[in-house]
């Protein structure tokens, strides 16, 4: 299987030096500006539908907004030219190869460049919407991997109606798609219109159907046998580690938490790759049915007397994309990006009330056993005393948890510390004491997320906003979050 994907990735092997210099520079300079393009459109329609938090229900509420829908077409256009232009590249530069000439990496971007601005017209509008959509139905296997989470599963579970319609329009719309597969190499090589490639290309997949299927369905099973692959080497490398040391509480730690990075690092790589790896699949096929007579386009040998200022031009984007991308990536590590919207979050390991079934519940024992045992979040619930300090308790009468009959609200911090609120689990946690929350923001501060559920009662003292208050002087926005059955208490957030 890998040495039949591996003759149909000659064309690529021979140019990729080119390829390789050219699709660093073009991501990482494309990385640099979209990004943060992207966050400031995201904020900016999250802002103009009133939305603070975009769960699932919220989507279809927000993608009605009609500024939302002129940004998000904006932005398909922008992305749209971007691949437009890089699907120029690929084909000057094969076709470079193919030719056998000593064109440069520069020559062919000139002549890409050439033929990519005589292509934005109007009439060619039709090019670049059947572009995203081809490049995400031929790269399958590539965007499956990149946006599977459980967000996505459950947005599938729909009746079986929808399902079938679902279905039904992924069907014609591959139709449409394998039948263009060669459509932007007879665009851009052959020098007719968009719908007339179309045609020739539909006529060429009729006449070799069988190899044309053959070959994407080849790529893509490649693809899902290398992310297998990546994966079992990885665990089986962190087991071998495990055994070897006898660090099995250890090493399954570690091994989750480097599975979840090494999961990203192979997105990120297939996403810099799939468009030069599948379209190079698709030119050799092209080259292979096409009758190359047909062929106009040639490649613009420009004077190279400015080679060094090219060079030099390039270095500077290289260095400029590197040093921003970096900083993207050291500031996400810190905050991620993307915490307001659902559909980005992974599913998240939360300790209820601490390591509640290690140590007695909302103590700082059981938070310790939280943070030992890699949890994402502590959830712990917060009430007021008669002396306006918040402390960690679940319920308003302590009999439960310390064996005392006497509610927090009527009692001050003191008299709550006096109380044994770890006899009750167990003589080794006797003598452990009710927190305050100031005592687990201390203890918490960078070792793990927080979500703190308000127990509110008619006799508190503004317990919202010095809780609020509290997290904002250990500067922990970022670490925790409020909630509340309450809704008053909520509000006061």
């Amino acid at each position: 299987m890998f040495g039949s994907l591996k003759n149909k990735l000659e064309m690529l092997q021979s140019s990729k030096r080119d390829i390789i210099i050219f699709e660093i520079t073009y991501k990482l300079a494309a990385t640099a500006v979209i990004y943060p393009a992207m966050l400031i459109m995201l904020h900016l329609g999250m802002k103009l539908s009133n939305v603070r938090y975009l769960t699932n229900e919220y989507i279809a509420s927000t993608l009605t907004n009609p500024l939302v829908i002129a940004g998000i077409a904006a932005g398909l256009m922008l992305l749209a030219l971007y691949c437009f232009f890089e699907l120029s590249f690929l084909v000057m530069c094969f076709e470079a190869d193919r030719t056998k000439s000593r064109a440069t990496i520069f020559q062919c971007v000139y002549t890409a460049a050439r033929e990519f601005f005589s292509k934005i017209n109007i009439k060619n509008i039709w090019a670049f919407l059947f572009e995203i959509i081809a490049i995400i139905f031929i790269n399958v296997a590539v965007f499956c991997n990149i946006l599977y989470s459980q967000t996505i599963i459950n947005l599938l579970k729909t009746d079986i109606l929808l399902k079938l319609v679902i279905v039904i329009a992924i069907l014609i719309i591959y139709v449409v798609v394998i039948s263009g597969v060669f459509v932007f190499n007879i665009f851009y090589l052959e020098n007719i219109s968009f719908l007339q490639a179309y045609k020739k290309s539909a006529g060429m997949v009729r006449k070799h159907l069988k190899g044309v299927l053959g070959s994407l369905a080849l790529y893509n099973i490649c693809i899902i046998a290398f992310i297998g692959i990546v994966y079992v080497l990885l665990s089986a490398i962190l087991i071998a580690g495990v055994k070897l040391l006898d660090m099995a509480y250890i090493g399954s730690t570690v091994y989750l938490s480097a599975l979840r990075y090494v999961r990203k690092a192979v997105k990120f790589f297939m996403v810099y790759t799939c468009i030069p790896v599948s379209f190079a699949i698709i030119t050799e096929k092209y080259y292979k049915y096409a009758d190359v007579a047909d062929i106009k386009t040639e490649i613009l040998y420009k004077s190279e007397k400015r080679h060094n200022l090219y060079k030099c031009i390039y270095y500077v984007i290289l260095c400029i994309s590197v040093g921003l991308n970096s900083f993207y990536v050291v500031k996400a590590f810190n905050k991620n990006p993307f915490d307001r919207v659902a559909v980005f979050h992974e599913t998240k390991v939360t300790a209820h009330r601490g390591g509640s079934s290690s140590a007695p519940e909302n103590t700082l024992a059981a938070f310790r056993h939280a943070i030992n045992d890699r949890a994402d979040y502590i959830e712990l619930d917060v009430r007021q005393t008669k002396d306006d300090e918040i402390v960690v308790i679940h319920d308003a009468n302590t009999r439960r948890t310390t064996g005392v009959d006497g509610y927090i609200r009527n009692m001050t911090l003191d008299e709550v510390k006096e109380l044994d609120a770890g006899s009750y689990f167990s003589e080794e946690y006797t003598g452990e004491k009710i927190p305050t929350l100031r005592e687990v923001l201390e203890l918490t501060q960078g070792k793990i997320l927080v979500n703190i559920e308000i127990k509110p009662t008619q006799y508190d003292n503004d317990i919202a906003g010095k809780v609020v208050a509290l997290i904002e002087e250990y500067g922990m926005e970022d670490e925790c979050e409020i909630t509340s059955f309450d809704f008053k208490a909520g509000k006061g957030i």
